[in-house]
């Protein structure tokens, strides 16, 4: 056997993600950093998820990306009992953590979900996070590459080497 290899583990999810949707992908991502003691799998519900997932590995203060994270409860602006899901929790190297929302932008406008999230946010215990940030569509870095994540540097170096383009069906046959 050999001593460098270390099997991946599953994250711990505060839920399950379906297994059909019309709407979402259904990801599954592997955290590979060094400093962790074995390789974690995360499953994930979209792309921006994914997306998000690149961007906040390649911060190098941040130390853990937790996957659907325990559910937080809160009273909605009626006063009435309301639970939220978060899609990450990410720990930083400082010991904070910080909760992140992922949503297309058209739906944060539409549901007017950045008051929701101000609403939670004050009623968010610290043990939890101590900050709450949102992610959307908007915030995907189309031209540039994400700095330091894995994933990216090596489809970059691929592509600096003249590596033909693959189609998507063609990544999930060979994965």
């Amino acid at each position: 056997m050999n001593p460098f290899f270390r099997f991946p583990v599953l994250a711990p999810a505060s839920r399950t993600i379906p297994a059909r949707s019309k709407a979402s992908a259904r990801v599954q991502v592997v955290d590979v950093r060094s400093f962790l003691p074995q390789p974690v799998i995360s499953r994930l519900e979209s792309g921006l998820e994914a997306h998000c997932w690149d961007q906040l590995i390649a911060d190098p203060e941040i130390r853990e990306v937790q996957a659907q994270p325990p559910v937080i409860q809160y009273r909605d602006a009626r006063g009435r009992p309301a639970v939220h899901h978060f899609d990450f929790r990410a720990h930083l190297a400082d010991g904070s953590a910080l909760a992140v929302a992922v949503r297309p932008l058209a739906r944060v406008r539409k549901y007017r979900f950045e008051d929701t999230l101000r609403l939670i946010a004050s009623q968010l215990p610290r043990s939890f996070a101590t900050r709450i940030l949102l992610f959307t569509d908007a915030d995907i870095p189309r031209p540039e590459v994400v700095p330091h994540a894995p994933t990216t540097r090596l489809i970059e170096r691929a592509r600096e080497l003249g590596a033909p383009m693959i189609p998507a069906f063609t990544h999930m046959i060979l994965a």
